[in-house]
């Protein structure tokens, strides 16, 4: 019986994100699943300090409820994550979650190992004002383990008006029951779009030469092919940031190794320091 976590990311409650996380939750319950539903906004979660201490000495230095949260999503064979676009991206806490999610790559190699699944929800005012829901959404996902599963864009500017968008509200339904599906090996994930990542589904891309593009979200690189169209090599998924083995690498070969390097400049650093902000 999969377990699926739930995350909304409003402080409206009720909030049309939060509405269809619940549709897809309640839906995922009545195909086996167990469910639990965690307002992130509501919780106490720190913004993170950049102090390594998660990958040198295994925790978060944090006395917030963060741990807490990390606990139940590392345990979790699903993830269905919901949130609100505020200026053309997420709510706030979503970056939050993202930045504390170095302490993931302690586990990849547990995570990998497990079939493990994401549905992303963004709710906006309109199309146009939500250019990067679904990349960082997504970025969450892959940041924490879960492989996207698919994602959906919803379009309902006022408090709990998604209710009348019938099409959107059984398209939230379908979706908690493929999450299911998907996590039992029933389902495939998304198809990718010509014009997406096909790693992350990233829409956004930065342009390497003429036509060559890299993916900002993952990292892998491809490049334009047509009209509206790009190419990912299928070997180039191994340069995507959140492949288990190349997260692994960047652990050891640059976070881990970089500690040794500033050990032996610390001293020089401190001088600096001080006679950097000694002139003030």
């Amino acid at each position: 019986m999969p377990e699926i976590l739930v995350l909304t990311a409003s402080r409206r409650s009720p909030g049309n994100s939060e509405i269809l996380a619940r549709a897809a939750a309640q839906s995922a319950r009545g195909y086996g699943a167990t469910t639990e539903i965690i307002n992130i906004s509501s919780l106490d979660i720190e913004a993170c300090g950049g102090c390594l201490r998660c990958v040198f000495k295994g925790d978060c230095s944090g006395k917030d409820q963060m741990a807490m949260l990390f606990d139940k999503m590392l345990k979790a064979d699903g993830l269905i994550v919901s949130a609100p676009i505020y200026l053309l991206s997420p709510a706030a806490v979503i970056k939050k979650l993202i930045d504390r999610a170095l302490m993931m790559s302690l586990y990849i190699d547990e995570v990998a190992q497990r079939r493990r699944g994401a549905l992303c929800i963004t709710v906006a005012g309109s199309a146009r004002w939500n250019p990067f829901g679904v990349e960082v959404l997504n970025q969450l996902a892959l940041a924490y383990g879960f492989p996207v599963y698919n994602y959906l864009e919803a379009y309902s500017p006022g408090p709990g008006e998604v209710l009348l968008r019938e099409e959107t509200m059984a398209e939230a339904v379908k979706l908690g029951r493929g999450l299911v599906k998907y996590l039992q090996g029933e389902e495939e994930a998304r198809a990718p779009g010509p014009a997406q990542c096909p790693f992350c589904y990233s829409r956004s891309f930065r342009l390497l030469g003429a036509t060559g593009i890299m993916c900002p979200v993952c990292l892998a690189e491809g490049k334009i092919t047509g009209e509206g169209t790009v190419d990912f090599r299928p070997e180039s998924r191994e340069e995507s940031f959140w492949e288990p083995a190349h997260r692994k690498r960047h652990l050891e070969e640059w976070v881990r190794a970089t500690r040794g390097v500033y050990l032996e400049n610390r001293s020089e650093i401190k001088k600096r320091i001080q006679e950097f902000y000694g002139t003030e």
